[in-house]
């Protein structure tokens, strides 16, 4: 089983996703559009990672946004992001491969780390090389 370990904000919103009404959780179309090809490119599952998983209103926003999540990263406050997708991983023997996608580092460093910048979001380039990644090219 193939994961994706997905952060939202600065991957699937970036400073230029429009948001006339300042709502806190908003995904931008054409990125979430960009994501979903690499899970067609991949057949990856996505587990959150995502701050949205805290807030009822972001995994409602998530889901209603049609971001394809399986499952949420467990919620180990004051640990590093790193730390919540390892005990993931740990209670999942069945993961061959996975990608985390985080604009921010977040001791993420030790991890297969695909990073975004948060001005632009996912791009073409970071997609061609999860897609790499997980189908075992590099």
């Amino acid at each position: 089983m193939k994961v994706i370990f997905l952060d939202i904000d600065g991957v699937l919103n970036c400073h230029k996703t429009p948001n006339p009404r300042k709502f806190p959780y908003i995904i931008d179309d054409g990125l979430l559009a960009r994501f979903r090809q690499l899970l067609e490119r991949t057949g990856a599952s996505v587990v959150l990672s995502s701050t949205w998983r805290y807030d009822p209103a972001g995994l409602f926003s998530a889901k209603h946004y049609g971001v394809p999540f399986i499952d949420i990263t467990p919620d180990m406050q004051g640990d590093a992001r790193s730390k919540e997708i390892v005990a993931w991983l740990w209670n999942h023997p069945e993961v061959t491969r996975y990608a985390v996608i985080d604009d921010e580092d977040d001791e993420l460093d030790e991890l297969p780390l695909f990073q975004p910048s948060s001005r632009i979001g996912l791009t073409e380039t970071i997609v061609e090389g999860v897609t790499d990644y997980l189908n075992g090219k590099t």
